[in-house]
């Protein structure tokens, strides 16, 4: 009767453990204003500096962005080169969540912005 007690609790654990993750998934799917914490940012290298960070949204999600303030030696392409961001880069798949996080770069006057988002695209399209 103990080893049915330990077989019957491992059957309902892996239950509730594929129900969380079926949870888990479609709550990714309906979540579109998900955005990575600030912690997904990489580290600025020195004298640069990190600057504002905000959240924008558009048709294809949210996004955080931070601003970066450019310092000499510096420049912009060559900042974005030095952190190995020249294309948008992305993590692999969260088996939790089936999704990636992408960072990339876009210029703006005078300096550099980074992006952080989620990438669903090759799940749900």
């Amino acid at each position: 009767m103990p080893r049915q007690r330990v077989g019957c609790f491992g059957v309902l654990t892996l239950g509730i453990i594929l129900i969380a993750w079926i949870g888990s998934i479609a709550w990714t799917a309906i979540d579109e204003s998900a955005v990575p914490s600030d912690s997904a940012f990489r580290a600025i290298p020195l004298p640069s500096e990190a600057g504002e960070i905000s959240t924008e949204c558009g048709s294809g999600g949210c996004s955080r962005i931070m601003s970066v303030d450019i310092r000499p030696p510096h420049t912009p392409p060559a900042l974005a080169e030095e952190m190995g961001l020249t294309k948008e880069r992305c993590e692999p798949m969260n088996l939790w969540t089936l999704r990636k996080t992408c960072t990339g770069v876009s210029s703006n006057v005078g300096g550099l912005k980074i992006y952080v988002n989620y990438s669903y695209s090759h799940i749900f399209s």
